[in-house]
């Protein structure tokens, strides 16, 4: 089949045209994101679209580049990315559509090119890791995939919720009897808010994660039809605890969540994140994603999120293609010392 690629040659109206196409959009393929993103941490910024004969998208992506001064690298990374995976379910992509994506990038661009689809393991994403493999792409084993449990959406809320684990279910229903209410919007003046809860948290918990300044950002720049949703759990008209979210694609994924010390003491969060999935139902998500869980080294928050009554579902993992050989060996010792500092400090 004869393809087009399109490297930093699209606009942005026409990127969301195509994007919201692709049931494995998200948040973190949007323009906005990906440009806070790379302005923040002083990264290049790519775009890449591969088109079929008629002029369909079949694999697009942000490319964050970053230099790896130490080792005198380039490398890009496609976070959550490409999109293939089409909303009526079809899949366009190919393993010479990978060899296309490695081909504009690796050498003359890039030293290394990492590629984390949004794509859950299952049976039929076999057929996805064949064609990465075939496209001359290889799995990197250290780099451990994305480990999250998923609720499946499309029921009425009586059927979410009676799907909710009886403790869980309990809580909620402690917190609504306490006056404990939420309103979602998409205001991004609630990221103040979220923020000194966040930080506090930082403090208890001692990990890091991405700032909420940086979603702050994204959300004033976000077109309106994928502005996040932020969910704010008041009680006596005090925020106690402040939920966001996106729903793009046909997922809800949580973003970020922190509570005040009252929010904590009434359970608040509870009424925030069943707010939320009941936001992400209305919008039509097919299911909503807790935002990742760590049963080891986190248990008390993943088991709050299994409380919800979700799935354990994996990513693929990490994928990459390299320049050279001497360039694989370099960057598999890096990046296995990476991911052991990274277990260790807990860092996102």
């Amino acid at each position: 089949m004869s393809y087009n690629v399109l490297i930093d040659r699209i606009e942005r109206a026409q990127w969301q045209q195509y994007a919201s196409g692709f049931a494995d959009y998200s948040i973190y393929q949007t323009w906005s994101y990906q440009q806070v993103r790379a302005d923040t941490d002083g990264q290049e910024l790519s775009r890449i679209v591969i088109t079929d004969q008629t002029g369909e998208a079949v694999a697009m992506s942000h490319v964050r580049i970053r230099r790896v001064t130490p080792l005198g690298l380039k490398v890009g990374y496609l976070q959550w990315g490409p999109l293939i995976l089409k909303k009526d379910g079809t899949c366009g992509c190919s393993a010479e559509v990978f060899g296309l994506l490695r081909e504009a990038y690796l050498g003359s661009r890039v030293n290394v090119l990492r590629v984390l689809p949004n794509v859950i393991e299952n049976s039929e994403s076999r057929k996805l890791v064949a064609m990465l493999e075939d496209g001359g792409f290889e799995r990197n084993p250290s780099v451990s995939p994305y480990h999250t449990m998923t609720v499946n959406l499309g029921r009425s809320a009586e059927e979410l919720r009676r799907g909710l684990h009886q403790s869980w279910r309990r809580l909620l229903h402690k917190a609504e009897a306490a006056g404990v209410e939420a309103r979602e919007s998409t205001d991004d003046a609630h990221f103040q808010t979220l923020e000194g809860f966040y930080v506090d948290l930082v403090r208890k918990k001692g990990f890091k994660g991405v700032h909420p300044q940086v979603f702050a950002k994204t959300q004033r720049d976000l077109a309106e039809a994928e502005k996040m949703s932020l969910v704010v759990a008041y009680r006596r008209d005090e925020p106690v605890s402040v939920q966001v979210s996106a729903n793009l694609g046909d997922t809800g994924i949580l973003l970020l969540a922190a509570s005040s010390e009252t929010g904590y003491a009434c359970s608040a969060s509870y009424v925030a994140w069943w707010k939320a999935v009941l936001v992400s139902n209305s919008r039509g998500m097919k299911q909503y994603d807790v935002g990742g869980v760590d049963f080891k080294n986190d248990p008390g928050i993943a088991r709050f999120k299994a409380g919800m009554g979700g799935q354990e579902q994996r990513h693929v993992g990490a994928f990459e293609a390299y320049k050279n050989v001497a360039v694989e060996n370099v960057w598999a010792v890096s990046t296995k010392a990476y991911e052991i500092l990274k277990k260790r400090s807990n860092f996102l």
